[in-house]
């Protein structure tokens, strides 16, 4: 069924005035930061984000999303809380122009490589929006392994190019969301890359798992791969330390089950978000609390 004129004026009004000045903004945040140098870049978007993100309406939502997570947590706790993760949300702003220098320089202490290094062929990373999630994958780069990854385009296609940016550090594939990526995940992995997930947002297509006991839609492709194909699935933790400085944490292979049917999948799967669980819980401020975890209705 075609969209109502309306719609149709509002979605042309938005392409000719919005995505200009979103791009713009957005192109001139970066050019910013990359022009400073890290930890200046970091601390500056930190304090820009966490002025503005408050007056936003994603405080909001994430405000609720902590009260249905983190029942126990007081307002004022909640409200510290939503403070530091603009916070830190900013800082990572700051620092995407710099992520492939900021291995290069020692601030990312690597903890657990050697479970990638044993690995002969390719395999999963799966990880969190928490800390600076862009780095999480230089555990792989590190061990000297590509890295393939999985991308949803931009609402903006202006802005497309900072993705771009991102992926040239790889040197693995990259596929679109949807069946692009379902088919190329395999292709990536036989070919000896990692395939670096982040499963902690809320997946349309997904199937209901329990998350900070509530049933959220979760990402499930990857751990049917892992089973049907006897691929490695490891999580990939990124913390932030101090400042500009972060441990990122390689476990061992998951002991995946043995069968692909619906109710082991939902076991891996709830096990995989309870680990999630326990990485916000010790450093909440640090998990994007905006995104739409558990739905439009919360």
């Amino acid at each position: 069924m075609a969209d109502p004129l309306s719609k149709i004026i509002i979605r042309k009004l938005r392409q000719v005035f919005i995505w200009p000045i979103e791009a713009a903004l957005g192109f001139g945040f970066y050019g910013l930061a990359r022009l400073l140098p890290v930890a200046i870049a970091s601390a500056v978007m930190g304090a820009l984000i966490g002025f503005i993100g408050p007056l936003t309406p994603w405080h909001d939502r994430a405000r609720r999303n902590m009260k249905l997570a983190l029942p126990d947590q007081s307002d004022a706790e909640r409200n510290h809380i939503l403070r530091q993760m603009w916070f830190n949300f900013g800082r990572v702003i700051g620092e995407f122009p710099h992520v492939k220098s900021l291995a290069k320089t020692g601030r990312i202490e690597f903890v657990g490589l050697e479970h990638i290094e044993a690995i002969k062929g390719g395999g999963f990373l799966i990880g969190a929006h928490i800390g600076n999630w862009e780095l999480g994958p230089y555990a792989a780069l590190q061990a000297g392994k590509k890295v393939a990854a999985i991308y949803r385009p931009l609402n903006n296609p202006l802005l497309r190019g900072l993705l771009e940016q991102r992926q040239e550090h790889y040197g693995g594939d990259i596929y679109r969301k949807g069946r692009e990526a379902a088919l190329g995940m395999i292709a990536s992995i036989r070919k000896g890359q990692f395939m670096c997930l982040l499963v902690d947002q809320q997946l349309r297509e997904g199937m209901a798992v329990p998350f900070f006991g509530h049933d959220a839609k979760t990402s499930i492709s990857h751990i049917k791969l892992a089973i049907k194909k006897q691929v490695p699935l490891l999580y990939m933790r990124t913390e932030r330390l101090d400042g500009c400085n972060f441990r990122v944490t390689i476990s061992p292979p998951l002991n995946m089950p043995k069968n692909d049917d619906d109710a082991s999948i939902i076991a891996a799967a709830t096990k995989i978000n309870a680990e999630l669980e326990g990485w916000i819980k010790e450093r909440p401020e640090q998990w994007f609390w905006p995104h739409r975890r558990w739905g439009k209705n919360i």
